[in-house]
C-alpha cells in the first residue's frame, strides 16, 4: 500500500496500529516477523520505537530487548525498528510485513533488491508511507500503485486539511511557499527540476526605495569563497527581510572581505551580526577558522549552526520568504544586490531535483549565504501537536 499524505495528518500513527494488531495473528510458523522501517537508525528509533512499546498491551509482552530495538510478544511475534540506510540489514529472515516510513529518503534500489526478496517467503504486506521528495522513485511507485494495474497494490492519499484544526493550516500558508504548501501538506509529487528559487521575479522583489536603517543590527549573510567571494547584507524586523548591499571581492580572503565590510559600515551603532556556512567553523583560506578570524577582528556576534541545514530546507525558506501561500513577499532586495538576482533568477537544480546545480562559479554564492540566515532565523517548522494526542505524526 501506497500512503503519500500530507504532514502530521497519521499516517505513520495508522502505520504503527497496522503493525500492532499484526502481532496476535496466527500464522502456519511460530516467529512471524514485523518491521518499522525509516531511512536511518536514529530517525527509526524517533519515530517509532516509544510509541510502539507504548501501543504494545504489557501482557503481550514478553521481552523487549532495548539494544536490538525488537519487542518479543507471547505469541511468539516479532517487531523490530530497523534503519534502512543499509538495506542488507533487513536480509537474511524471512518478513511477515512491514512499514517504510519517509521512502522517498530511501535509496532506489532497497525496495526491489533488498525488501521485497525478505518479504516474498511468507508473502509478506508492506506499506510506504511519507510525504512527497520531488519526482523520483516514491512518484514511480505511487503512479504504479494508482494505475490498478496490479491488484495487491493499493495508493491512498489525504490532505492535512482533513485532519488538522483551521488555525495549523492558516500558520503554514503563512510561513510555506505555494509549492511546498502542496508538498508537505497535500502530499502532492512536485517538480523539483529547473529554477531553485521559482518563487522569485524582478517586479515584485527588486525594490529601489530599500535603504539602511541606523536603528537596527546590520546582518552579514557568509558564503566563503576564495575565486568569488560574495556577502550579502539585509536587515530584518523579525517578519520581513530586506537586502540593501552585496560585497563581491575575487581571489579575496576573509580578512580583506571583512576590511571591506569594515570600510563601509564599520561605523554602524547597532552594531553586525554574522550568519552563514557552518563549514567556516573547520576551514579557512588562510588555515585558521574563517570565524576566529572574523572574530579576532572584532565580529563578537556570530550565530552560526554547528551543522548547515539540507539544502532543500534552506531553499524551501527563501521561497517562503520571497512569497508563501497566502502571496505575501516578506524578502526583497535593492537593485544593486546584482548576484543574489542573477542567482534568483538563474540557479537551477542538477538532474534529480536533489543538489544545486553548482558549475558555474559565478552563482550560488549569494543565495546561499542568505539562504544560511534565512533557515536559521526563519526556518520552516510547524510543529505544536495536539497536546490532547499522545501519538501525533
Amino acid at each position: 500500500m501506497v500512503v503519500p499524505a500530507g504532514r502530521r495528518s497519521g499516517k505513520t500513527e495508522l502505520a504503527k496500529r497496522r503493525l500492532v494488531v499484526s502481532l496476535p495473528q496466527k500464522k502456519p510458523w511460530s516467529d512471524p516477523r514485523y518491521f518499522a522501517g525509516a531511512p536511518t537508525r536514529e530517525q527509526a528509533k524517533r519515530i517509532f520505537w516509544q510509541d510502539l512499546k507504548a501501543l504494545v498491551p504489557r501482557r503481550w509482552i514478553r521481552r523487549v530487548y532495548e539494544t536490538e530495538l525488537c519487542i518479543l510478544t507471547r505469541f511468539g511475534s516479532e517487531l523490530w525498528v530497523v534503519g534502512l540506510d543499509r538495506p542488507q540489514r533487513i536480509e537474511g529472515t524471512p518478513w511477515d510485513g512491514g512499514v517504510l516510513d519517509e521512502y522517498a529518503n530511501m535509496k532506489p534500489t532497497a525496495w526491489i533488491e533488498n525488501i521485497r526478496p525478505a518479504l516474498s517467503d511468507r508473502r509478506g504486506w508492506c506499506w510506504f508511507i511519507g510525504v512527497p521528495e520531488g519526482l523520483n522513485h516514491y512518484k514511480d511507485l505511487a503512479d504504479f500503485a494508482r494505475s490498478g494495474v496490479d491488484p495487491d497494490w493499493g495508493f491512498y492519499t489525504w490532505y492535512s486539511e482533513d485532519i488538522l484544526p483551521p488555525e495549523e493550516i492558516e500558520a503554514a500558508k503563512r510561513v510555506l511557499d505555494e509549492r511546498t504548501y502542496r508538498q508537505e501538506f497535500q502530499g502532492s509529487f512536485e517538480t523539483t527540476t529547473g529554477r531553485v528559487y521559482y518563487a522569485y521575479t524582478r517586479e515584485l522583489h527588486e525594490d529601489p526605495s530599500i535603504r539602511l536603517d541606523p536603528q537596527r543590527p546590520i546582518v552579514v549573510c557568509c558564503d566563503f569563497n576564495v575565486e568569488v567571494c560574495v556577502w550579502e547584507l539585509c536587515q530584518t524586523d523579525g517578519r520581513r527581510v530586506w537586502v540593501f548591499d552585496e560585497i563581491v571581492l575575487r581571489n579575496a580572503s576573509t580578512v580583506e572581505m571583512a576590511q571591506e565590510l569594515l570600510r563601509r559600515y564599520g561605523h554602524h551603532k547597532k552594531g553586525l551580526v554574522v550568519y552563514g556556512d557552518s563549514a567556516g567553523s573547520q576551514r579557512s583560506t588562510t588555515g585558521r577558522s574563517d570565524y576566529a578570524i572574523l572574530l579576532d577582528m572584532g565580529f563578537r556576534d556570530q550565530r552560526i549552526r554547528k551543522t548547515n541545514p539540507p539544502v532543500k530546507d534552506r531553499v524551501n525558506a527563501v521561497n517562503a520568504m520571497l512569497r508563501n501561500t497566502k502571496g505575501e513577499v516578506r524578502l526583497t532586495h535593492s537593485p544593486g544586490c546584482t548576484y543574489l538576482r542573477r542567482d534568483f533568477e538563474t540557479v537551477t537544480w542538477r538532474e534529480g531535483g536533489v543538489e544545486i546545480e553548482k558549475r558555474d562559479t559565478e552563482r550560488t554564492h549569494a543565495s546561499d549565504a542568505l539562504g544560511y540566515f534565512i533557515e536559521y532565523c526563519f526556518p520552516l517548522r510547524i510543529n505544536r501537536p495536539d497536546p490532547e494526542k499522545r501519538f501525533y505524526k
